[in-house]
Parts: C-alpha cells; structure tokens; sequence
C-alpha cells in the first residue's frame, strides 16, 4: 500500500504546483502568491501535459518564458498545446523555437520530429523531410534514428515533389580522354603520327553536380504521371603539368552541360505487378561553354520484382540530336539495357547490368556500336565507420567507317575498355542523413587507333543520401 499513497502523495504536490503557478501568473498582476523553483515549474508543466490540463500547462508554459525566453521545454509545450487546439501555425512557430533553443540532442529530436508532423499535418511535405532529417542528425540513439528514417521514407512516398542531388571533387590523371602515348598508330597502317597538346592526356580535377527532380501531376491505384527535369554540369581545372604540356588549353574547355525537362508515366497493368514507364524529353547540351546539340529522348522501362530482395528491369532509348553547328542534319542515338539486383541472405547485394548501344551520325566516321557489361557486390554491414561497395566493367565500341583524316581505318576503329572501382561510405560521418563517399576508379582503354588508348585513375570525393 505504500506505492499507491506515494503516488497519490506526489499527484497532489504536483496539482499544488500547478495551482501555485497560475496563481504566481496571477502574482505579477499584482496579487501575492506562492513562487516556484524552475524544477518544480518543469515538473507542474510535464503533469499538466499528461493530465490534458491545456489551460494550466499554457499559463505554466508562459511563466516559464517570462522569466527564460529561450526555455526549450516551454516552447515545446506551446507547440503541443497549439496542436491540441489546431492552431499549426502557432504550433509550427513554437516547435521552431524549441529546436532552435534545444540544450540536448533529446530536445532537438523531439522538436525536429514534432516540426516534422505539423508539416505533414498542412500537407508540407518537403519541409517535413527536411525536419525529418533534422531529427536523424540529432537522434539520442539508434532507436529514435530508425525511427527518422522509417517517418522520412512514408513522407517521401506521399511527397509529389522528389528531388535527387549529388555531387562530386575528383583528382584525375586524365580528365580530357586523352592519349598515353605521344606517337599516333593505326594498326595496318604504315604511317607514323604524333600526338601533341590536348590530344595527350592531362591531368587535373574534375568536380560535378547532378540535380534531378520530379513532381507528380496525377496518379491512382495503378499508375502515377510526373514532369520531370534533370541539370548535370561538369568543370575543370588543369594541373599544373597540363598546362605545361598543353599551353593552349584550358579548363572550360572540357566543361559539360545537360539541361533537360519532360514527362514520364509508369503503371501496372495489375495489382503488385510489373511496373512500366513511358517518357519523352526534350534538352541541350553544351560543351567548352558553346552549344552542342538539342535533344529529344524517348522512353520506356519495364521493372519486375519476383521476390522479395531481388529486381529484374529493362529499359530502351532512342534519341535524336541536332548538333549545334549542322542544324539541319540529325544524330540518332539508342540503347537497350538489363539488370538484375539480389539481396543475398548475408544483406550483401549483387548486381549485373548488360547494355547495347548503336549511334548513327550524320558524319558516318562517328558512327558506331557498343556493348557493356557490369557486375557490382555492396556490403550489407558496415566494417567499422563504413561501408563497402565495388563494380567491375568491360566494354567494346565498334566505330566501322572511321577514318584520321584522309586515312581509313583498316577494319573500322575498335576500343575495348575495362574499368573498376571500389566505393566507401562512412555512414558514421552522416549529417541530416547525407554521408561522404570516397571513390578509387581505374580505367583503360585499348584501341586499334593509338589516339584512343587512354588510361585513367582517379579519387573522387563525394556526398550522399545514406536513406
């Protein structure tokens, strides 16, 4: 029996509370009363809470601010008060200001979550994303980040705005594809060449940003339309030792630049079946700052999961281009591609993808056909403060026509590529959900035309979404 009067005993201290800080409120209107140590005005603020007592948590809350306007504690009961009583707005503000004023990463995640509903609540979906991975950067624990996590994921899936952006610094010993050997070789030709300037590989560094956004203009239970819009951009800086060898080249250029815009549409023809897509998309494209080519891309895409963990899915390209400087002829550019992902048991993930592809150009020279394979093994767990991930890839190009100037090619041009690469990601480092990523990346190029045998290796520094 000594619980329950204890209990009983502590409800009523707590009651006392509450009453003597109304009436120390009513104190500073110039009636006498009772004061209370802060402790004990937290303590009658948490009761009054519990209890659904608006009225005294609101008056204790306002006693609190009176004599600490920057009390996290208090704002935050504001904020719940204010939602009881349907007034987002107010309770938006006040959730504001108990993150802003948060003194523990308990304080900050639980405002940072609250802002994150009442977002939800006015239907303020990207900014309930944001608040959502405020409150991932602040979680105490584990817990409450899977929880962060979970809430983002149900957001974004209501969200009719997705937006996706990545970005990228890349030391590189060969940022222009050039060649590694300053003699120029056909193979069955006699002649000699040379390659000088830009056409020998130069070192420098490489950054990047790829923006990619979408919003959904209409969906039901089986399909979803949505405009869609992507910028890429690509610079670089020239070593020292490129501009040496190269004295008039410069970084701007080899910069690159994609604006596009369109539509995609992707449903079911029955329920948890295949997914397919259609789209169309129109840009440009820039190179060394001029105008490169307008484009217009069709789509389609074809996405089956038969099992949980594992995604079979094809996709087809046909694109048409206007280059720039011959506005009135036509590039054609298409593609068919496979892949298939599987989760194995271990939580490891294994991917391939097989790719085919054919250009005809108006200059029949840079016509041609390829074909890459790539097989990728990600990690499920993470070895210490990272995560571990790699890809492997060949591919061969077939450019029948090609010539050097006046020379043809004996039996068309032919490069045969290998690349690899190994990916961390130190998860452990994450802020708001993003994660750095450190790239290592080698490639080599081997060709009938000794312009075109290149090799490159570089270190790329990046940022990521880790959910």
């Amino acid at each position: 029996m000594v619980m329950p009067q204890f209990a009983t005993m502590l409800r009523r201290r707590l009651l006392g509370l509450v009453f003597s800080l109304c009436a120390g409120v009513a104190s500073a209107q110039g009636t006498p009363s009772p004061t209370l140590t802060k402790s004990q005005a937290h303590q009658a603020l948490s009761y009054a809470l519990k209890t659904n007592q608006a009225d005294a948590a609101y008056r204790l809350a306002m006693g609190l601010l009176n004599h600490d306007p920057t009390d996290p504690a208090a704002h935050y009961a504001l904020a719940l008060i204010f939602t009881g009583a349907g007034d987002t707005k107010a309770a938006r503000k006040a959730s504001r200001a108990a993150f802003r004023f948060s003194r523990t990463d308990l304080q900050s995640y639980s405002s940072a979550h609250l802002s994150a509903r009442l977002a939800v609540k006015d239907e303020r979906f990207t900014q309930a994303q944001y608040w959502l991975r405020r409150a991932h950067t602040n979680a105490p624990g584990q817990v409450q980040r899977n929880a962060a996590v979970q809430s983002f994921r149900q957001v974004r899936a209501r969200n009719p705005l997705k937006f996706k952006l990545s970005g990228s610094i890349s030391p590189s010993s060969n940022v222009n594809n050039g060649s590694l050997s300053r003699n120029m070789i056909i193979d069955g030709v006699p002649a000699i060449g040379v390659n000088v300037g830009d056409a020998m590989a130069l070192s420098g560094i490489e950054a990047m940003l790829n923006a990619a956004v979408s919003y959904r203009i209409s969906e039901n239970e089986s399909s979803e339309t949505r405009l869609v819009g992507r910028v890429f951009t690509r610079h670089v800086t020239l070593s020292d030792d490129a501009k040496n060898l190269a004295p008039a080249a410069s970084g701007s250029d080899y910069a690159f630049t994609v604006l596009e815009g369109g539509v995609r549409h992707a449903f079911r023809l029955k329920p948890k079946g295949a997914i397919w897509s259609l789209g169309g998309v129109v840009g440009k494209t820039w190179y060394g700052g001029d105008p490169l080519h307008d484009l217009f891309r069709l789509e389609g895409g074809w996405g089956w999961s038969p099992a949980k963990g594992r995604r079979l899915s094809f996709k087809a390209i046909n694109e048409w281009r206007r280059p720039d400087n011959a506005p009135d002829t036509r590039d054609i550019y298409s593609s068919l591609g496979a892949s298939y992902s599987h989760t194995l048991q271990s939580g490891n993930r294994l991917t391939t993808a097989l790719s085919l592809s054919q250009t005809d150009d108006a200059n029949p020279v840079f016509s041609s056909q390829g074909a890459v394979a790539q097989i990728g093994y990600s990690f499920g767990r993470a070895f210490g403060p990272v995560k571990l991930s790699t890809s492997f890839k060949v591919g061969v190009s077939d450019y029948p026509d090609y010539r050097v100037g006046f020379i043809t090619v004996p039996g068309g041009r032919k490069d045969t590529s290998v690349a690899g690469e190994f990916e961390l990601m130190f998860h452990k480092m994450h802020y708001a959900g993003f994660a750095p990523t450190m790239t290592f990346r080698a490639l080599r190029t081997d060709s009938n035309v000794s312009r075109f045998e290149t090799e490159q290796l570089s270190l790329t520094f990046g940022i990521r979404s880790s959910f």
